[in-house]
């Protein structure tokens, strides 16, 4: 039964009995049993990990067999490349389970806000205590849904609210303790998506901004498709193209022994920076035809990320399959072969372009990328100028040192992890275009060590005071102590938190009056409205590392780290 606001009441459970009966005397009956172990009326039998993955596949291909309303397919694919292990570390997954990953393709109905016509992927995780614990669900591509997390996952009332559920279910079952199933998960799942999980006013109205969000999203895209200038870059259906890829990377794709022959054509740059050749000329071509096209046809356009201000989100204008497309077939075998961690399973991606110019962005700050691996290929125009300048690693003592400075080549693509600081130099001439492609890996983001990173519980002090090149205006706290901000900078945005104070080196940055390169000021570009801003920036700065103190001396010190 479903209340007034479409809540279920009570879950649907594995029917195991059918009975049909036909016009005369015949009368057809099936019956579907799971498992021995799922018919066992001992109380709190142990199951073994063969009775957990036997189950799993009954439940699979139960729900394939009786499709409920919304359910386009089931797969269950086997243990993730993945998992958690006891140490709370990311591991590679030796085994075939657990934990078990199963891939559920669902739609929502046409009047309705989610409804997008390729469907919704969601991923199902179920660990060794499956089906007395929930599977946790994440929605594998780009959606806006108020109570999905960064990583599109559910909260935790989704997870209550399922268990409260099961429980009601439980003395039905005649079943010992409460028992999860991916159908009833499903059926909350069509309710999350649908209604807010906390009905009140407050959530309500975000539930319906978000859900706008992502009515305007679907009609930029379903308006872009009758208005793009090369179909083939929206046609999933057919995936990427061979001739799109560079003739080294096609061949080497190819070849008996894959990772080897891509191996040699991956060069280590500099230390964790690699590069190799990923795009054809012709690709680079239509893709500035399309970015100018959709910069023509007067469609809504969102920043590409925090930072950048020009560029387009490919993923916003109905691309995002097509680069699904590239992630499985090439980015995901060239990541783990560079970073067995951190890429060893790409779950989602962050698609973009971003655009450099006189009038336009000239470069961008010094910065760490919100993803665990990134690829980023130049694709063309003419300019000079615009290198791409890396330094160290956040949470590292060379953190904010230089390394490397990258000139780029059309077509060829840089591989580096999102936490390595880099900055794109601002450009001489002309115009620069990159792709950009944000990988996640959402096994490696629930570690322990994404997490103490994140959150800096482990950080390591500075070796040294910071390069000067490696400054970032955005970002650090301290930069007014080391040189003055550019024209450029002054039109930036502060979000300064690097680093922190526990992680600050021990040798002095300056005299002590707040000054770092003289020699960089130019008067003329300094109003006295701008020196008393800077006097304000610098009260900031102080104030910040008084406020850190004290909430670092409030709670549990942060662990430096070697």
């Amino acid at each position: 039964s479903q209340s007034t606001k479409g809540m279920p009441r009570r879950l649907t459970h594995e029917q195991l009995f059918h009975l049909r009966a036909t016009s005369g005397s015949s009368v057809a009956t099936l019956i579907r049993l799971p498992p021995p172990i799922a018919l066992d009326p001992t109380p709190h039998r142990p199951w073994t990990m063969v009775d957990r993955a036997e189950y799993i596949a009954w439940e699979v291909h139960q729900l394939c067999e009786q499709r409920p309303a919304g359910l386009l397919s089931a797969q269950l694919l086997g243990a993730p490349r993945m998992r958690i292990g006891e140490d709370g570390e990311a591991c590679e997954c030796t085994d075939e389970g657990p934990p078990w990953e199963v891939a559920l393709h669902i739609t929502r109905p046409k009047e309705d806000g989610y409804y997008m016509r390729g469907g919704i992927k969601v991923r199902a995780l179920l660990d060794e205590s499956y089906p007395y614990s929930p599977p946790e669900l994440n929605v594998m591509q780009i959606i806006h849904h108020f109570f999905l997390d960064n990583e599109n996952g559910f909260p935790h009332a989704f997870y209550a609210m399922l268990a409260d559920l099961i429980a009601e279910s439980t003395p039905c079952l005649g079943v010992d303790e409460p028992r999860f199933s991916l159908r009833s998960t499903l059926q909350l799942l069509h309710y999350a998506l649908a209604s807010p999980l906390h009905p009140c006013e407050g959530c309500d109205a975000q539930f319906e901004v978000h859900k706008m969000m992502q009515r305007s999203r679907i009609a930029t895209i379903d308006a872009y498709a009758s208005l793009c200038k090369t179909p083939a870059l929206f046609d999933a259906e057919t995936g990427w193209r061979e001739s799109w890829l560079h003739p080294l990377l096609r061949e080497a794709l190819h070849a008996a022994d894959a990772p080897l022959a891509l191996s040699a054509i991956i060069d280590e740059v500099a230390e964790e920076v690699f590069s190799f050749p990923l795009l054809s000329d012709d690709f680079c071509a239509a893709l500035l035809s399309e970015l100018d096209a959709y910069a023509a046809s007067g469609l809504p356009t969102s920043r590409p990320n925090s930072m950048n201000k020009y560029g387009l989100i490919l993923n916003e204008i109905g691309m995002e399959q097509m680069f699904d497309s590239l992630v499985e077939r090439c980015l995901a075998h060239v990541a783990r072969l560079c970073f067995p961690l951190e890429g060893g399973s790409i779950d989602r991606h962050h698609t973009f372009i971003v655009e450099y110019a006189a009038g336009k962005d000239l470069g961008l700050d010094m910065h760490t990328d919100n993803s665990d691996v990134t690829f980023n290929v130049c694709l063309g125009r003419e300019f000079t100028g615009a290198g791409l300048t890396f330094c160290g690693d956040m949470g590292r003592p060379a953190h904010r040192h230089f390394t490397y400075c990258h000139k780029h080549v059309k077509g060829r693509c840089l591989v580096h992890l999102g936490r390595r600081r880099h900055g794109a130099d601002d450009i001489a001439t002309g115009e620069r275009a990159n792709l950009i492609v944000w990988c996640h890996n959402l096994t490696y983001r629930s570690s322990k060590s994404y997490l103490d990173l994140r959150h800096q519980r482990k950080y390591a002090r500075e070796a040294a005071p910071p390069d000067k090149e490696c400054l970032s205006y955005t970002h650090d706290k301290d930069f007014l102590l080391y040189k003055l901000p550019s024209v450029q900078h002054r039109k930036m945005v502060r979000r300064a938190w690097c680093p922190p104070v526990f992680a600050r080196h021990l040798e002095d940055a300056t005299d002590g009056s707040g000054q770092g390169d003289e020699d960089e000021l130019d008067e003329e570009d300094y109003s006295l409205e701008d020196v008393q801003t800077l006097k304000q920036l610098f009260k900031g700065i102080a104030q910040e590392g008084e406020d850190e103190l004290r909430r670092a001396a409030s709670g549990v010190q942060p662990e430096l780290v070697d």
